[in-house]
């Protein structure tokens, strides 16, 4: 076995070994093996180098092969910074409790393979070992609003996990190969490009894509902190990361790649505007979720998927920082509601979520700045509407960071430290990639400031939403959205 299958290989026999500590009764030395596994695969990542294997030595045809090219090292690397952050977090958070250090390995192991895999179906497998254990980890509060979001997830989770297993058959069915190099050897057929279409509908539902975004906004705001970190953060980029190997093996037509963007500007500005309504300080990072995906597939729809990647990579870091940095006020506070928290008392946790709002905002020096000037570079149309999302999005943590500069301060010791490290991480980051300043920032960044003190003025932000409760409905509005956008695709690819 190679070194770049050991990546996946670690945090795995590290999660069993973890829950082995259960029956042996052997609790105490649970979070030292669990930090093992999510730090141990930073040694193999290091030395594995850039290239590719099939496991076992196979031949491609028949074997499996993963790779650490330009397009997955950069995921890796953005989700082992994530990982490593949120394994700090979580054994202060979870104590005593084994059974979600298990299954955040689990996660863990899921997503490098994903992100390693060069054949459909075990891109899939893995892909599915992060969803299904990230389920469970929604749920785990066992409050009734956590149970009824991992519902929704899992429900709507698994109608696209269904229809991708079936595109896969179709592929095979016409090619007779799995791997993606192989497959995109093959003359594309009408049957290729309806599964195609199919496969692509359900990633976009699994990356909380609007308009197959319901089950988002509930499921990584109600999940346990480290775990909205993480679903934000890395979850969402294994289907995302899927999209982008499909638009690089496979045939995707003008009109379909058009639709994908009229997809993506819709997701970045709906998600914006309801995260400008929000009072709940995770919802409000969940609407931003659905937001920033959007820019991710304006990546895969222009078509420019290293600015796809580079996005990507970004989002982990900034979005995976604030969910921890929010994660730090509602731990202590027990409210999630935005006008009572704060983090006037502690200056390293103010100064980290600073940070992250600007890299969010695409401000440089920070990561956000070279992974939007990257998708800029080209898109065709719609810049307005590129610069639109970015002022909402600065508008929007403007009211975050508004609200928590207010009220009495606290100091909040060892668990500051994760978001600092993503904070600083998105400024390295964005010396690395050679963000440069441009006098649009400025320009953005008082627009944002302005553009919020009028909304703040008109009352808009007090504008009071409908609750909303999860039901057996809302999963079947959720199916007939994938059917619609399913048709839709179809269509467009001819």
């Amino acid at each position: 076995m190679g070194l770049i299958a050991v990546l996946v290989a670690i945090p795995l026999l590290f999660a069993f070994l973890t829950a082995l500590t259960i029956p042996l009764r052997m609790e105490k030395y649970a979070k030292y093996i669990f930090l093992a596994g999510a730090l141990l695969p930073w040694l193999a990542y290091l030395l594995a180098g850039r290239g590719s294997e099939v496991v076992g030595g196979w031949p491609k045809i028949g074997g499996i092969e993963v790779a650490l090219d330009t397009y997955s090292s950069l995921l890796v690397l953005g989700e082992l910074i994530l990982f490593s952050a949120v394994a700090l977090y979580s054994i202060n958070y979870f104590k005593k409790d084994v059974k979600p250090l298990v299954l955040l390995l689990l996660v863990h192991a899921g997503l490098l393979g994903a992100f390693i895999s060069r054949d459909l179906f075990n891109f899939y497998i893995f892909m599915e070992i992060a969803s299904v254990s990230s389920f469970a980890l929604v749920g785990l509060p066992g409050e009734k609003r956590a149970i009824r979001a991992a519902y929704r997830y899992l429900m709507l989770s698994l109608l696209a996990s269904y229809f991708f297993v079936f595109s896969i058959g179709i592929i095979y069915l016409k090619t007779g190969y799995l791997n993606l190099e192989l497959v995109s050897q093959v003359p594309p057929s009408k049957e290729i490009r309806a599964a195609v279409a199919v496969a692509f509908t359900s990633l976009l539902l699994k990356a909380g894509i609007f308009p197959l975004h319901l089950w988002l906004p509930d499921a990584h705001a109600n999940a346990p902190s480290p775990v909205s970190a993480l679903l934000s953060g890395a979850v969402v980029k294994a289907p995302a990361y899927g999209m982008v190997l499909l638009s690089l093996h496979l045939p995707l037509s003008g009109t379909f790649r058009t639709v994908l963007l009229g997809t993506a500007f819709a997701s970045m500005l709906f998600g914006v505007a309801m995260a400008l309504l929000q009072k709940d300080i995770k919802r409000l990072l969940a609407y931003h979720t659905v937001s920033q995906m959007g820019y991710v597939l304006l990546g895969i729809a222009t078509p420019n998927p290293l600015g796809a990647i580079y996005y990507a990579f970004a989002h982990m870091l900034f979005k995976g920082g604030l969910f921890l940095s929010a994660g730090v006020l509602v731990d202590r506070a027990k409210t999630r509601e935005l006008n009572e928290l704060s983090y006037r008392g502690d200056p390293l946790l103010m100064a980290s979520t600073l940070m992250l709002s600007l890299a969010i905002g695409g401000i440089w020096p920070f990561v956000g700045s070279s992974a939007k000037a990257a998708l800029l570079k080209a898109l065709p149309y719609g810049r307005e509407l590129f610069y639109l999302a970015g002022l909402g999005t600065l508008a929007s943590f403007t009211k975050l960071n508004y609200y928590l500069m207010k009220g009495e301060g606290n100091r909040y010791g060892f668990t500051v430290l994760p978001p600092l490290i993503m904070a600083l991480a998105t400024l390295l980051a964005g010396i690395w990639l050679g963000s440069s300043p441009k006098a649009v920032d400025a320009y953005l960044l008082l627009g944002g400031v302005v553009l919020f003190l009028l909304l703040k003025t008109s009352g808009v932000l007090n504008a009071k939403l409908p609750k909303w409760e999860t039901t057996p409905r809302d999963v079947n509005i959720g199916a007939a959205l994938f059917a619609l956008v399913l048709l839709l695709l179809h269509l467009s690819q001819g």
